[in-house]
């Protein structure tokens, strides 16, 4: 539903791209780290646990890990390069 995950980036999309940007610092795979984020939690949407914690500390989770598993397949990929 493109209006749902329209109003998680509004909503979310500055703050949890703050976020991915402190770990990434590149603009450009920022944002796609941004969007790889979002379609992951919309996919996960249902297992989504308010009990466990907010919204937004769940899409953060999600975001931090997704920016995290970016830059090392970045760094390996590097590495691969320098063999």
């Amino acid at each position: 539903d493109e209006k749902g995950i329209s109003l998680l980036y509004d909503k979310y999309g500055s703050a949890l791209y703050g976020v991915i940007f402190r770990i990434l610092k590149d603009s450009g795979l920022s944002e796609d780290v941004l969007s790889q984020s979002m379609l992951k939690a919309w996919d996960k949407l249902d297992s989504y646990d308010a009990e466990k914690a907010t919204l937004f500390t769940w899409l953060m989770a999600i975001a931090r890990n997704t920016a995290i598993d970016k830059k090392r397949l970045k760094s390996y990929e590097n590495n691969q390069k320098t063999d």
